[in-house]
């Protein structure tokens, strides 16, 4: 009986510890299948006890299994703490290799790149040295190439071109004091800034007295020759200024011709001769305009040519203006419009009035009758002459529809919208 007792002692333990751990209060009885309290006789006690001993015999084999396969993960546990000591040793090692021979390679690689970089560094420098003295030379060369131009040789168009290379070198090599130091010479003690400057004051009052005398002289090559020149100067502004008032001369000296032409009485005998003036005004600018405008293009730049057209076409109004007012005084506008709206229209009047029937007989002298026929034949003969209305209102006609071509010739001249156009302040034919 004592194994018995013993296996009944272990159960109930076991029963304890199922109780601390779940917290539960379980029954013992309720272990035991069947129960002990049921057994009748010493042969169910046996028989109980013997399944029992069966039930402890499969535990304890399990137990005895567990505690086999507990001794292999230990086993492989082992294993796994002498393969981490390994890793750790190559990890050590690997951290040596790394200290030792990547380190002083890395540094290398960092005292090349510092040395390429100091290298590059020094090109840069050495290269910006070069730009500046080749600057300088350059600067040089321009100086004495102008004052030497200007000399005896008066090569206007040499001087006129080195000033303008000395114009594309940066304005802080013409006044630093590396080019105050080299560029001067006994001949031109100055420093370059200096020179350059009263080269090129020089140079415009030469340039402008050149062109004012071929303008005198009428020389066309000439007047082209000094007009290319101004731009190289830095003038541009006088260039487009002298050869805009040279084109309004001209435009004026010919509106006046051939407003002129037409003292003789010619203007009574052509019947559009004043709009014929004003087309031959608009005529000439359009010329000027599409001969010259290349010429300007290529040596002002693009968009130039619009200062030219605003300078003729001041003189445009002004002359426009000249001869309007002429044809309005020559043709008696003035009369002519108190005429119109004084005209009485008696025809039209009678013919809406009731038809008179015919007297027999001639009326007598100083019948109101015909009195009134006669005040209304003169008045119609001092009337506006429909002929001569309709010929003017032609001649309006002309002028406008020349005026409109002239506009849009211009504003595609100057490429902008007609709408603008439109609205600029300018004396138009209705004023």
């Amino acid at each position: 009986m004592t194994p018995h007792v013993n296996n009944s002692t272990r159960i109930t333990e076991r029963l304890r510890k199922d109780m601390d751990r779940t917290g539960s209060d379980l029954d013992i009885r309720s272990y035991f299948e069947p129960p002990l309290t049921e057994a009748a006789s010493t042969s169910d006690i046996r028989a109980i006890m013997a399944e029992l001993a069966q039930r402890e015999t499969t535990v304890t084999g399990r137990l005895e299994a567990l505690v086999a396969s507990q001794q292999d993960l230990q086993h492989s546990l082992t294993k796994l703490d002498l393969l981490r000591a390994n890793l750790g040793s190559q990890a050590v090692a690997t951290r040596s290799v790394s200290n030792n021979m990547l380190s002083s390679a890395a540094a290398t690689a960092r005292r090349i790149s510092s040395a390429v970089n100091r290298l590059d560094l020094e090109q840069v420098r050495v290269k910006n040295t070069l730009d500046v003295v080749e600057q300088v030379a350059e600067l040089r060369t321009c100086v004495l190439g102008v004052t030497g131009s200007m000399g005896a040789a008066q090569d206007w168009e040499a001087a006129a071109s080195y000033l303008n290379r000395a114009s594309k070198i940066p304005s802080d090599i013409v006044n630093g004091s590396f080019a105050e130091e080299i560029v001067p010479t006994a001949e031109v003690p100055d420093p370059p800034k200096t020179t350059l400057a009263q080269a090129a004051e020089s140079l415009r009052g030469l340039f402008l007295r050149e062109f004012h005398k071929a303008t005198d002289e009428n020389n066309g090559p000439r007047v082209t020759r000094f007009f290319k020149l101004f731009p190289l100067i830095g003038k541009p502004d006088v260039g487009l200024d002298v050869y805009a008032r040279y084109v309004c001369q001209g435009v004026a000296t010919r509106a006046r011709s051939n407003l002129h032409a037409g003292a003789g009485g010619l203007q009574n005998t052509e019947g559009y001769f004043y709009a014929n003036a004003l087309t031959k005004l608009f005529e000439q600018i359009a010329q000027i305009v599409e001969q010259h405008g290349g010429l300007v293009r290529l040596h002002y730049g693009a968009g130039s040519i619009v200062r030219v057209i605003e300078r003729l076409q001041t003189e445009a109004d002004v002359q426009g203006g000249i001869i309007i007012d002429t044809w309005s005084d020559e043709r008696s506008m003035d009369r002519k419009l108190t005429d119109i709206k004084s005209y009485a229209f008696t025809f039209l009047v009678q013919s809406f009035l009731p038809a008179q029937p015919a007297r027999a007989g001639t009326p007598r002298a100083g019948s109101p009758h015909k009195k009134g026929v006669e005040e209304s034949r003169n008045h119609g003969e001092e009337g506006a002459d429909t002929k001569e209305v309709d010929t003017l209102l032609s001649e309006m006609t002309v002028m406008a529809a020349r005026w409109a071509l002239y506009r849009r010739f211009i504003a595609l001249k100057c490429k902008v919208r007609w709408h603008w156009l439109l609205m600029t302040p300018v004396r138009t034919l209705t004023e």
